[in-house]
C-alpha cells in the first residue's frame, strides 16, 4: 500500500491500509446491512462470531448516527 500511495502522490497521515484493515472495512459495512450475508462471506464459521467481530463498532456508528439525526433542527 505504501508504494501504490507513493505512485499516487497520496500524502498518509499515520498507518497505511494493511488487508486486514480493508477486511474488516468491508466487514463493518456488511454487518450494518446484513449480518448473516456477512458471516457467510467473511467465512466466519458461526454467526456469533461476527456477532463478535463487529456489534460494538456497529453500536458506536448507529450511535453517532443518532447523535446527527437529533443534533439537526
Amino acid at each position: 500500500m505504501q508504494r501504490l500511495c507513493e505512485c499516487a502522490d497520496l500524502d498518509i497521515d499515520g498507518e497505511y491500509l494493511k488487508p486486514h484493515g480493508g477486511r474488516r472495512g468491508i466487514g463493518s459495512q456488511l454487518y450494518a446491512q446484513d449480518a448473516e450475508l456477512a458471516q457467510e462471506l467473511l467465512r466466519h464459521e458461526s454467526i456469533e462470531t461476527t456477532h463478535e467481530a463487529y456489534r460494538e463498532q456497529n453500536v458506536i456508528e448507529r450511535r453517532d448516527r443518532l447523535e446527527e439525526v437529533l443534533n439537526t433542527d
